[in-house]
């Protein structure tokens, strides 16, 4: 029983629209501008550099927030734990507030990891973070933080839970990030900084 409430609040709470709320109060429909996308990358580029910042920052709360009560405070098994930490990534990403529309899951995905690995976190997020400022693609840097966390994990023998955890947070992250690889590899893919 508290696994399930647990399950279904860490969704409604990852459903939070942050950048669709934000924009609003801007009166800006950011469904509707830059690349479409409920998250702080789309929340820079439209609504500047001070909301940006906070969506991507009260996305990463509404992830490290349900992930560590289930973890730290409830007490559940491992399995648990990871199952409501997805619930608030897949709320974020389809966001039953706004017909099922959200972001790409990466400001919540750094939320989880740092309850679950923040080690591997930190390490992973150094080598994205330089691959952000030499080539401005902020996609790419996400795509790579997702990929070298089970690689990490592996071959530092952490838990099989956190390895195929870490696999599918790489899966979901690739998954919503398709028409970005489709750019990236045409050259048309938008650098940060850049609307």
């Amino acid at each position: 029983m508290i696994f399930a409430l647990a399950f279904v609040v860490a969704y409604l709470v990852g459903a939070f629209p942050t950048a669709y709320v934000v924009g609003r109060l801007r009166n800006i429909d950011i469904t509707k501008e830059g690349s479409g996308n409920v998250g702080g990358t789309n929340a820079l580029r439209v609504l500047g550099i001070g909301p940006g910042i906070t969506v991507a920052v009260t996305d990463f709360l509404k992830a490290i927030i349900p992930t560590y009560v289930a973890l730290h405070v409830l007490g559940l098994p491992l399995w648990q734990a990871l199952a409501v930490a997805a619930a608030a990534i897949v709320g974020h990403n389809w966001s039953v507030y706004i017909g099922f529309k959200g972001g790409k899951g990466i400001a919540c995905t750094i939320g989880v990891s740092a309850v679950l690995f923040p080690g591997v976190l930190l390490a992973s997020l150094v080598i994205a973070a330089f691959s952000v400022v030499v080539t401005r693609y902020v996609s790419l840097g996400s795509l790579l933080l997702t990929a070298l966390m089970p690689i990490i994990l592996f071959y530092n023998r952490h838990p099989q839970e956190y390895i195929w955890f870490a696999v599918f947070l790489m899966i979901f992250a690739t998954h919503r990030h398709r028409s970005n690889i489709e750019r990236l590899l045409n050259g048309t893919e938008r650098k940060i900084g850049k609307k």
